[in-house]
């Protein structure tokens, strides 16, 4: 197993952009007394986490009644100077039933890049990447996911014929010829 970084729990996490849109970066940031882990994911990953995360809470409160605390969008910021550990190529998400805590997981490599590996005999097992295992409260892994949510939706408006990003400058549309 790579480099694990467990963050348990955290005082911040967030979700978001840096840079103008359709040259942003995405990025997960995870804060704990004073130190912060910043990871580099893809707008999609973003996307898929936010939806799917709110989905993975709303199952959740069938057993496990949510603290009642409401979310705070603003607190789950990504913060400048984002400099990535490493860059997301699988996330999971958990829960811990006795703390009632949310585990986020992210991975700098994933099953599929092992499986790679075998088939071509090059297996090198000290060498799977970082693992960073977050712990964050509900409340806050909601925060995380609107704030996520928003940064994606605040990106390059559509095209209603291509539905591909349109730059500001102008936008040359295949569909039109």
């Amino acid at each position: 197993m790579g480099d694990v970084i467990e963050l348990d729990p955290v005082d911040t996490l967030g979700a978001g952009a840096i840079g103008r849109p359709g040259e942003r970066s995405f990025f997960i940031q995870a804060g704990k007394d004073g130190a912060r882990l910043t990871v580099l994911v893809e707008k999609e990953q973003v996307a898929l986490l936010a939806t799917e995360a709110v989905a993975f809470l709303d199952r959740l409160a069938d057993d496990f009644p949510d603290e009642g605390v409401e979310p705070d969008a603003s607190e789950a910021e990504v913060h400048e100077p984002a400099i990535p550990l490493f860059r997301a190529r699988m996330i999971g998400l958990g829960f811990e039933p006795d703390r009632r805590l949310v585990l986020l997981e992210l991975r700098e490599n994933s099953d599929e890049d092992e499986d790679e590996e075998d088939a071509d005999d090059e297996v090198d097992r000290d060498d799977d990447g970082f693992v960073a295992r977050i712990y964050a409260t509900r409340s806050q892994v909601r925060a995380m996911a609107a704030r996520g949510a928003a940064a994606v939706a605040a990106g390059r408006p559509t095209c209603p014929l291509c539905e591909q990003p349109m730059d500001p400058s102008g936008h040359r549309c295949p569909r039109w010829n």
